[in-house]
C-alpha cells in the first residue's frame, strides 16, 4: 500500500480570500434562489475552449427515460483510445447540471488528456434517495458499454466528484467493488460530502466560513434522504459513503481536504479508512483553503490544487 498526505500551513490564503467575494455563499433556506443563483454564477464564469471538443450524449435510465451526459474530448485526440472520467458535479443534491462544472471538465480533458463524461443526474428533494446514485450507476454501465464508439478504453475508467457529487462517486465505487464487472480504477474526491452523522467538529463549527457553511450541510441531508430517510437506522452506506463497514475494494484514491470546510473532518477520516483498509491514497490537505476553492483557477493555490488533480489523473490513467 503506498499512502501519502501532504498538509499545508493553516490560513485562508489572501488572494483567495479576495477573489471568494466574487462568488456569494449559496445557501439552501430558498431553494429556487438557490438554483437561479448557481446557474447564473455557472454562466457567467463558464469559458470555452476551441481545443476541447463538447459533445452531448443521450443514455437511458433503468425505466427507460432519457439521460443526459456531456463528452469532453481534446482537439487534439486523433482517434486514440482515451482512458474516461466520470465526473459528478456538486451542488448539495439539490442544485447544478451539466452545466456547473464545464471548466473543470474541459481543464481535465485538456491537460489530462482523458474523456470526461459530465452526468445530469436528477436533483433533490423532487428525486430523493436513491435517484441520483441510479442515474450515475446507468450512466457508468452506458459509457463502458459503449466506451468504443466514444473511442475510449472500458479498462481505464475512473470515478470523480465534488462536494455532494464526491458523496455519490464515493457511494459509485462502493456499489462498484460489489460488481465485478465493473471495475473503476481511480476514485477522485474533492471536498466530498459522506457522512450523514453530522457529528463532526468542522460540520458543527464552520458557521461564517467562505462558499459553504455548517448550516447548508445540515439542510442538505433532509433535502436529499427526505425527513423519514434522514432518520432511518441503519442508513444505507449508498447514500452516507461513511456509514460502509467495508472499504478495502475502493479503487486508489485521491482525496482534496480544505482546512476552512465544514466538509474537512470528515473527507480526513475517510481517507484514513481507506488506508487503513489497505486502499491507496493520495491526501492533499489544504490549509490556507476553504471548500472548492479550486474553482478559482485564476489563482495560484486553485491552479496547484488542479494540477495535483491532473497528474494523479495521468498516473492512474496511463496505459
Amino acid at each position: 500500500m503506498t499512502t501519502n498526505w501532504t498538509v499545508q500551513a493553516r490560513y485562508v490564503d489572501p488572494e483567495l480570500a479576495a477573489m471568494q467575494v466574487l462568488s456569494p455563499r449559496i445557501t439552501l433556506d430558498n431553494l429556487a434562489a438557490a438554483r437561479e443563483m448557481e446557474q447564473t454564477l455557472a454562466t457567467q464564469t463558464t469559458r470555452r475552449a476551441d481545443d476541447v471538443d463538447i459533445l452531448e450524449l443521450t443514455g437511458e435510465r433503468r425505466d427507460g427515460t432519457a439521460l443526459r451526459m456531456r463528452l469532453y474530448r481534446s482537439a487534439r485526440w486523433h482517434r486514440s483510445t482515451l482512458p474516461v472520467l466520470l465526473f459528478i458535479h456538486g451542488g448539495s443534491f439539490v442544485t447544478g447540471g451539466l452545466h456547473s462544472e464545464d471548466n473543470r471538465c474541459i481543464h481535465y480533458a485538456r491537460e489530462a488528456q482523458v474523456a470526461v463524461v459530465a452526468v445530469d443526474y436528477r436533483l433533490a428533494p423532487e428525486h430523493p434517495f436513491p435517484a441520483a446514485i441510479e442515474d450515475c450507476q446507468d450512466a457508468l454501465e452506458w459509457v463502458v458499454e459503449h466506451a468504443p464508439a466514444l473511442g475510449c478504453d472500458p479498462s481505464r475508467v475512473a470515478l470523480g466528484g465534488l462536494s455532494a457529487g464526491g458523496c455519490l462517486a464515493a457511494a459509485m465505487a462502493l456499489w462498484a467493488s460489489e460488481h465485478p464487472s465493473i471495475s473503476p480504477v481511480f476514485l477522485m474526491l474533492l471536498f466530498p460530502v459522506l457522512d450523514a452523522r453530522l457529528a463532526t467538529a468542522s460540520v458543527n463549527e464552520f458557521t461564517d466560513t467562505p462558499v459553504l457553511i455548517a448550516d447548508t450541510v445540515h439542510r442538505l441531508w433532509p433535502l436529499y434522504l427526505g425527513e423519514t430517510g434522514h432518520r432511518a437506522e441503519p442508513l444505507s452506506p449508498l447514500a452516507s459513503p461513511a456509514g460502509a463497514t467495508d472499504v478495502s475494494g475502493f479503487p486508489p484514491t485521491l482525496m482534496i481536504t480544505a482546512q476552512y470546510d465544514p466538509l474537512r473532518d470528515e473527507g480526513l477520516a475517510f481517507a484514513t479508512r481507506l488506508a487503513s483498509a489497505g486502499v491507496p491514497v493520495d491526501l492533499h490537505h489544504f490549509g490556507r483553503g476553504f471548500h472548492s476553492f479550486d474553482s478559482f483557477d485564476a489563482t495560484r493555490l486553485g491552479l496547484e490544487c488542479l494540477d495535483i488533480q491532473v497528474r494523479a489523473l495521468q498516473r492512474a490513467l496511463a496505459p
